[in-house]
């Protein structure tokens, strides 16, 4: 179902299978970001064409036309998801300047999007809830879990070396380190569909912890 998260493609040119040649009466990047929504709130396999409909306003004949499919909306939504949101996350831990401030940066980040908004923090994240509805299931589905979570661990990675070669931590450790970061963040997803602000509260005190780590 999220085989394609991690492509990329030319939406001004293909989408869905289907040339955009002619001018739309929508924007198509507002359709999948308001079935994105759908699919967040509800999940992959609760949310029907007629979620769809109403949710973007447009009737299923031109949804299938644009997309091809559910499956196919899905993917993009899922896309935009992680490029849009995700990835906007980690920016900053993916720089060669990175160290534990960026990481401590990330948690708090976090923590301020939780206590922002408790109704958008409820619904968790996009791309593990998909992987826990459909893991076991369907192997795409397994396989794009496992793209998503390398991609916080080379974060966080590459924020940990780099603070090893200022002398800031131990080198030794960083791997390991990013391995526990990722696990506790995909926690955190799940944790905030339970409550919010104990989410909040959590990743304030993880990004203590890692400002903890370094050395004297």
């Amino acid at each position: 179902i999220i085989r394609t998260i991690y492509t990329k493609r030319c939406r001004s040119q293909v989408l869905g299978g289907v040339a955009l040649g002619r001018p739309r009466e929508y924007e198509v990047d507002d359709v999948i970001v308001r079935a994105r929504d759908v699919f967040w709130e509800r999940g992959y396999g609760a949310t029907s064409i007629a979620d769809l409909e109403a949710a973007t306003g447009i009737d299923r004949s031109s949804l299938y036309h644009a997309f091809g499919s559910k499956q196919a909306l899905f993917e993009q939504a899922a896309r935009q998801y992680v490029d849009g949101t995700i990835d906007a996350r980690l920016h900053e831990m993916r720089q060669p300047t990175a160290g534990l401030e960026a990481i401590a940066n990330f948690f708090g980040g976090m923590a301020r999007t939780f206590r922002a908004d408790p109704a958008i923090a409820a619904r968790g994240c996009l791309v593990v809830n998909t992987v826990a509805e459909l893991s076991g299931r369907d192997d795409r589905a397994t396989s794009a879990g496992a793209d998503y979570r390398d991609r916080f661990r080379e974060a966080f990675g590459n924020a940990l070396r780099r603070a090893a070669e200022r002398g800031e931590v131990d080198r030794e450790r960083a791997d390991a380190r990013a391995r526990i970061l990722t696990s506790t963040t995909l926690g955190l997803f799940t944790t905030a569909r339970i409550d919010p602000a104990d989410a909040a509260r959590v990743a304030d005190e993880v990004g203590v912890e890692v400002s903890s780590w370094r050395s004297a």
